[in-house]
């Protein structure tokens, strides 16, 4: 055998010698799985929405630290410096982004302090305020559209909010009486209840005065809304048959 390919075969043998050296002098180290307690620190992005001047987006990280579903909180990103800021402080909640016509303000459905429903805020971030409340219901849909639209205007917004249907007094008093099909135990949010007898109807704030008004009402579920392109008819489906 050639010197040199002997002294390459040598080399490799020490090589290889070394590594088993090595490997028996330190303790194999698993690399651990995912356990139960990384479910609270996973994170996800809920929706966006995009500036019309493409200067910022608005988006929901989707956080689950707390006791209960998961929660969002929104951000805008400055799209040039790539930097996010959070709407509001770590105990608030937000998600939807919706941006007006003029890119000016972003209106979104969260809570601060004491105030559930529809927030607006500047294109920033900056000078968030309360436009209305917002109520939801557990009766389910089979499937809805957009609940918060702007006016073509970027005046007013219409809104989807529940009202209390001619049964709640029914479904909550001694005897209980259940008028509608549903049963729904939420066990994730440690209740029990049958239907909420809520219905699902459209309002429409105005955007300066903070004024609400309420476009639809009675035993019916109005939902996934629009506006017309010339602003003075909102498009919505609703079911008008008895349950």
């Amino acid at each position: 055998m050639a010197p040199s390919r002997r002294n390459i075969l040598m080399r490799s043998a020490v090589a290889v010698a070394f590594m088993c050296g090595l490997s028996s002098s330190f303790p194999v180290v698993k690399a651990q799985g995912l356990v139960s307690a990384d479910l609270a620190r996973l994170r996800s992005v809920g929706g966006l929405a995009i500036s019309p001047d493409g200067r910022h987006i608005a988006y929901s990280v989707v956080l689950r630290d707390r006791p209960g579903r998961p929660y969002g909180q929104l951000w805008i990103m400055d799209v040039a410096s790539q930097k996010s800021s959070r709407i509001g402080s770590e105990n608030d909640r937000g998600g939807g982004p919706l941006w007006s016509p003029d890119g000016k303000s972003l209106a979104f459905q969260g809570s601060q302090a004491e105030q559930h429903g529809l927030f607006l805020a500047h294109a920033d971030g900056s000078n968030v305020t309360f436009l209305a409340p917002m109520k939801g219901t557990n009766s389910p849909l089979p499937g809805a559209g957009e609940d918060v639209t702007w006016s073509p205007d970027g005046k007013q917004l219409a809104f989807i909010s529940s009202t209390p249907s001619e049964m709640v007094a029914e479904a909550s008093g001694d005897p209980m009486v259940i008028s509608r099909y549903l049963y729904k135990p939420d066990a994730g949010e440690g209740m029990t209840r049958f239907n909420d007898n809520q219905r699902l109807h459209i309002f429409v704030v105005d955007v300066a005065s903070k004024q609400v008004k309420q476009l639809t009402q009675g035993e019916t579920d109005e939902h996934s809304i629009n506006w017309s392109p010339d602003g003075k008819e909102i498009l919505f489906v609703s079911n008008r048959e008895p349950n």
